[in-house]
């Protein structure tokens, strides 16, 4: 029965650490740019786990204290890395201190106590499984905010799984009263807690590639989508998002405004004083549009200084005065070289149950945008409803 559990842990062991070999350097080859920082730390945590892998090998061989901590601390700070790049995956904030701290004090632990091997091996997993647990627990959190929540959920499995492997070994000792302390050991607990490191290693890596799949996908659906000099949304997203929120709002019975918009005199602009003052002047809109308070639902260029939005739940009296002070805001926050503020007219229109479409709707705010150029420009109109 013993011998039923018992693995070739020497060929295993090899062929793990052959495999992170192969996606250390094949991840940088396929993927790797100044642009995508999380792919090089976690190539680096890669690297990191090589290293572990050979001093732990050096340390059951020599027994050596120093050897010992050296291969806790690059454990460790294999996880560490791993997480940090996720964090910056995810576009929140690294702190050092969570990162560094733990390999570090796991290693000088062991070297200023002078731990035996046992007690330097469950110091090591006990930092090792917070670290796994902690990891875990934030990708399950945060996770779906950079990458699909499969991609997530596959991620979070990886570290859960080398989190159990992590945990075993104290508890082995904790109620068995001993365990192996050889890597290539063929001891049932040691291979069993070899294979969930093992599933886990691979889970992890296999969702790294995902999560780089999706964030490839992401950046094409930005190209796709959005407009690169204002930041905002395109036609072509306009139209496909816009049919989305037309059936919903008619299926909830909520409301739903379009705003027709064009900035004024820009052509002047751009004559007077050149294009570059001109995109200058697209992009700040597109910065002030995206931080508006409340934000519309959808906000888009339409071509050259003509925009779009969207907003749902809101009436068009509500949406009106959004756009005034959109327009007092970014008057005030943006300046020509001769110091003349920029201001643009908006035409408001709300869907009523005459409306046919989208396409009807946008007409309306149009010629609502109409009515305010003739009006003097500089001001936002509300279209009245197809009825009156």
């Amino acid at each position: 029965m013993h011998a039923a559990f018992e693995l070739d842990m020497p060929t295993l062991v090899l062929a793990r650490v052959v495999s992170i070999v192969v996606f250390a350097i094949g991840i940088p080859i396929m993927t790797l740019r100044k642009d995508r920082p999380e792919t090089a730390i976690f190539c680096w945590s890669l690297v990191m786990a090589i290293l572990s892998w050979v001093s732990i090998i050096a340390a059951v061989a020599t027994e050596n204290l120093y050897i010992v901590a050296i291969y806790a601390g690059c454990i460790s700070g294999t996880v560490s890395l791993q997480w940090a790049a996720v964090v910056v995956m995810t576009g929140r904030k690294v702190h050092s201190a969570w990162f560094v701290v733990p390999p570090v004090g796991v290693a000088l632990g062991i070297v200023v106590l002078q731990m035996p091997a046992t007690d330097a091996s469950i110091l090591s997993c006990v930092v090792l499984g917070l670290q796994l647990g902690a990891a875990s627990t934030f990708i399950m959190l945060y996770g779906r905010l950079a990458v699909r929540r499969s991609t997530a959920v596959l991620m979070a499995l990886g570290y859960t799984f080398s989190f159990f492997s992590a945990i075993s070994r104290p508890i082995e000792l904790l109620f068995f009263g001993s365990f192996s302390l050889y890597a290539t050991s063929g001891d049932p607990a040691n291979s069993a807690a070899f294979l969930g490191s093992y599933i886990g290693t691979t889970l992890i890596i296999l969702s790294w590639l995902a999560a780089l799949k999706d964030r490839a996908e992401a950046r094409l659906a930005a190209l796709a989508f959005r407009d690169e000099l204002t930041g905002l949304a395109n036609r072509r997203y306009l139209h496909e998002q816009g049919r989305k929120l037309w059936t919903q709002s008619r299926w909830q019975g909520t409301a739903l405004t379009i705003v027709a918009l064009d900035l004024d005199y820009f052509k002047r602009i751009n004559d007077r004083w050149g294009h570059e003052e001109g995109d200058r002047v697209l992009a700040a809109f597109g910065a002030a549009t995206a931080a508006a308070t409340p934000a519309p639902t959808v906000a888009a260029r339409m071509g050259g200084e003509e925009f779009c939005l969207i907003y749902v739940g809101v009436d068009a009296k509500s949406v009106h005065g959004f756009i005034e002070r959109l327009r007092d805001d970014f008057a005030q926050a943006l300046r020509l070289p001769d110091g003349e503020p920029v201001r643009f007219s908006a035409g408001v229109a709300q869907a009523g149950p005459e409306d046919d479409g989208l396409n009807n709707l946008y007409r309306r705010a149009d010629n609502a945008l109409y009515q305010a150029k003739a009006s003097g420009r500089d001001c936002a109109v509300i279209g009245l409803p197809l009825a009156a």
